[in-house]
């Protein structure tokens, strides 16, 4: 990995989020040239891509994640989700494994790992494929990090955050009743704050 790519993030919150805008930009204007810039960055993003890389995802290796799983989703590029991210899943579970992380937001912490773990599942949640249940498995492990996690919350941003990512999490139906019961901790905690 080049020097360059240790400076500027490689993550959603970089160079991903780029490339998906670019894509984009040319889905709106039919202009092969944000193609072209979004295909090179993407080549840029897999070549600098290693297991050294932060795991999160504004930053790292979830956000990259998201970025290919939407990508293929959307049909902006062609691949197999679970080939290209095979490494990223088995860095996702050992981290969830090892509860190696104490923040909670999407940016840098457990709710990034949700949020990679959601576009992982979320055209996929009625297969029975052995990915899709290890993902499920390790959500469900996630859940419950997240539940021993809320009460140190203690801002605001990180309540909505966390809010958010339980109703993203609440449409794929894994674990609900533990999800419902932490959104409604979330909602009681944002009014004890003075808001609503």
């Amino acid at each position: 990995m080049g020097g360059a790519d240790k400076i500027e993030n490689p993550g959603m919150l970089g160079k991903m989020g780029r490339a998906v805008a670019y894509f984009h930009r040319f889905r709106c204007t039919g202009e092969e040239e944000w193609e072209e810039k979004g295909e090179v960055l993407l080549d840029e993003i897999m070549n600098g891509c290693s297991p050294e890389l932060s795991v999160t995802y504004g930053s790292g290796l979830c956000g990259i994640g998201v970025g290919i799983e939407y990508l293929i989703q959307e049909g902006f590029v062609e691949g197999d989700g679970d080939e290209i991210l095979s490494e990223v899943d088995y860095l996702v579970y050992k981290v969830i494994n090892g509860r190696a992380l104490t923040d909670l937001t999407i940016e840098d912490g457990v709710c990034g790992l949700a949020y990679y773990l959601y576009f992982r599942l979320r055209k996929r949640k009625e297969l029975d494929d052995i990915r899709v249940l290890r993902n499920k498995e390790h959500l469900i492990y996630l859940i419950d990090w997240i539940a021993d996690l809320l009460p140190s919350a203690k801002h605001l941003s990180t309540l909505y955050e966390v809010f958010f990512i339980l109703c993203q999490l609440h449409t794929l139906d894994v674990l609900n009743a533990k999800v419902e019961k932490l959104m409604s901790y979330c909602l009681k905690e944002i009014k004890a704050l003075g808001y609503e």
